[in-house]
């Protein structure tokens, strides 16, 4: 069996090996986005003055669309690193940032980050190739944790109790035998960290088949339609749709122990308006909840609502803990340095890795001549 657990994990590590590296370390780069953005875009993202002329949300938007003479078409509140607003323009594809202290819009038309984090982001998603570039990704990051990562940690566990303390270090030897350990015994030591990097990876594309094997172990019923994907028709209405400041209005009516997040005004007659929420603003440690509702782009009627307190175990699971999980935040400072070192395992596991392989081939060459 240990024989073809061998080959099984050889295969895997082979085809995934390059493209989880590349993931790996872009991942790390991003793990600290939220700081080094701010520190990158800190004219953008740092109000000038301490003081704050208007007198609420309603009045922010009121004023930029009287700066900008345009319509807004989403207003994002500060979040994470960001202590200012952004905010985008019907007509416009470009972001702009306003600046709630001093009244000041931005004037570059740039990204939503900032252009470096833009292009690690997309390497790390897609490899810059799009769609097709999020099946590899997502593929190469399942076959690493389900395969690689659990037939390498089953050839690696100790038999012995008494072997456990020796198996977690690296000894003294010659190469090939350092090269062994620290092969397995970093892969020992990153084991979860990984596992848990490439499953939550995986699950932005594959979250169907995902969501469904988290709903079987959690015993938990199937999460209801996704909102996101309803369509609704606002057919033979007379009155106008409500200004970017009515729909705030509308917004503060709902989830009061929730921070506003964004606002998404409806483009096309049969879109909603989206309201988004969120439990904290800043960076922190543990779960994540982040509501929205679809509201009636006319009257702010409530459409529906996406709450993680209100959804079944296993989608609420997946709702708060996906992206902390994924980007090492549930345990606060800690866990993100071990999620920046644990990005840069694959490199390292597959550089060794090969070493190990090219070291195992017989020599085919000798006695040719």
């Amino acid at each position: 069996m240990r024989h073809w657990l061998r080959k099984i994990h050889l295969i895997t590590a082979l085809l995934s090996g390059i493209v989880v590296s590349i993931v790996g370390i872009t991942g790390s780069l991003y793990v600290f986005e939220p700081e080094l953005t701010a520190w990158l875009q800190r004219d953008y993202y740092q109000p000038q003055l301490s003081s704050r002329p208007f007198a609420d949300d309603a009045a922010i938007a009121s004023y930029i669309e009287q700066q900008t003479q345009a319509q807004l078409q989403t207003l994002q509140w500060p979040v994470r690193s960001r202590q200012t607003y952004a905010f985008k323009l019907f007509g416009d594809s470009n972001w702009y940032y306003f600046d709630q202290s001093s009244g000041q819009i931005s004037q570059n038309k740039g990204a939503f980050n900032h252009p470096f984090f833009e292009l690690v982001y997309n390497i790390h998603a897609n490899l810059l190739l799009g769609e097709p570039g999020r099946y590899i990704t997502a593929t190469a990051s399942l076959l690493f944790a389900l395969s690689s990562i659990l037939t390498g940690l089953y050839l690696w566990w100790p038999r012995r109790l008494t072997r456990w303390r020796h198996a977690l270090k690296i000894h003294r030897g010659n190469a090939r035998r350092v090269n062994f350990e620290l092969h397995s015994v970093s892969a020992a030591w990153f084991a979860i960290p990984l596992f848990i990097m490439g499953i939550t990876g995986g699950y932005f594309l594959y979250t169907a088949p995902l969501q469904k094997m988290l709903d079987m172990i959690t015993l938990s019923e199937a999460a209801p339609a996704d909102p996101w994907q309803q369509q609704y028709q606002f057919a033979g209405v007379m009155q106008p749709k409500l200004s970017a400041a009515e729909a705030i209005q509308q917004m503060a009516q709902h989830y009061p122990e929730l921070h506003p997040r964004n606002i998404w005004l409806a483009e096309h007659d049969d879109d909603a308006v989206v309201f988004g929420y969120q439990n904290s603003l800043s960076l922190h440690s543990g779960p994540r909840r982040r509501a929205f509702i679809h509201a009636n782009p006319y009257t702010g009627e409530v459409l529906s609502r996406y709450d993680p307190a209100t959804l079944p175990r296993g989608a609420a699971l997946a709702a708060a803990w996906l992206i902390p999980l994924h980007f090492g935040e549930f345990g606060g400072l800690f866990t993100r340095i071990l999620w920046f070192i644990g990005g840069f395992l694959p490199l390292l596991l597959f550089v060794t890795g090969i070493k190990m392989w090219l070291n195992r081939r017989p020599n085919t060459t000798h006695g040719r001549r």
